[in-house]
């Protein structure tokens, strides 16, 4: 076995995974498809087990690969940590070099951790950690090239404690976040007029990775567990399109891509509608084509 950063990780495998694993393997059409869906139950579960120890939520239902449709069609062992994103648990078989993704378990991961199953199913060792980079996992890794699971936590930690969630129901409380200022103060002479509903609540921040762009969010409540949530990008002086290939991303909770739209050339602004429940999170990712930054919000 190649070496790794740091010292490996052993979890034990409790008799009630390996009986979900072969309940999930059961299900399937072919033992090879069965084989393949037991190994990746252990990774996921034994990650899960892992991040629990360490006092990190996780959500196993909320993965693919605790989706009976999802397991039967495609080959996923993805854990949801809430507020962060999904993480790959990869099953490393004795011998094998390198970690391999299907297509299906490359787009939207924050990074994949690799885990050697014991030939006796009575543990696993947690070999290592790699970064994806945009949401994109490589279609192969090498096990010498993973990272230690320290680099994992550092990340994990880091993302979680840097995330500043903008919590729109406060808007309708009147209380806002110092940075997102009245859009007023940005129609001047000098900027274009921005097209809202007039009964909402309107707000806007520089971006930080170009404060000639502002992101503006207008908020209007639609029932008492609903609200509809207009969100424009655009430049803040007169006469000024956006940067070629602009990007206005809409995240999920889960740090899922739902949604792109790509500023056409010559464009003023890119704006979308949605409507979002209480208590929903999703995130916004402005990106041009040096930078991107991403802002959280819960409803």
């Amino acid at each position: 076995m190649n070496n790794i950063a740091s010292p490996q990780l052993m979890v034990p495998i409790l008799q009630q995974a390996r009986d979900l694993a072969q309940r999930f393997a059961a299900e399937q059409a072919t033992p090879e498809k069965g084989v393949r869906v037991y190994l990746n139950t252990l990774a996921v579960w034994a990650v899960s087990r892992y991040l629990t120890w360490l006092q990190v939520e996780t959500d196993l239902d909320r993965g693919e690969s605790w989706n009976s449709r999802s397991r039967a069609v495609f080959d996923v062992a993805d854990l949801a940590i809430p507020n962060w994103g999904k993480i790959a648990c990869r099953p490393v078989l004795k011998d094998e070099n390198y970690l391999i993704f299907p297509s299906e378990a490359r787009q939207n991961r924050r990074g994949a951790i690799a885990v050697q199953i014991d030939e006796s199913l009575q543990s696993v060792q947690i070999l290592g950690f790699h970064k994806a980079v945009a949401g994109e996992l490589p279609e192969r890794i090498p096990l010498e090239r993973l990272e230690s699971l320290d680099r994992f936590l550092e990340s994990l930690e880091r993302t979680i404690e840097n995330e500043a969630i903008t919590n729109l129901s406060q808007w309708l409380q009147d209380s806002f976040d110092r940075t997102w200022q009245q859009v007023e103060q940005l129609l001047t002479a000098k900027t274009p007029a921005f097209a809202f509903r007039n009964s909402a609540i309107r707000r806007f921040k520089k971006l930080e990775i170009d404060e000639s762009l502002a992101l503006m969010m207008a908020i209007e409540p639609d029932s008492d567990e609903r609200v509809n949530i207009d969100i424009q990008i655009q430049p803040i002086a007169r006469d000024v399109t956006l940067p070629p290939q602009t990007q206005l991303t809409i995240l999920t909770e889960l740090n899922e891509v739902f949604r792109v739209i790509v500023a056409g050339e010559r464009s003023r602004g890119i704006q979308y509608q949605l409507r979002g429940e209480v208590g929903e999170r999703f995130g916004l990712r402005i990106a041009s084509d040096t930078a991107s930054v991403t802002e959280t919000f819960v409803i």
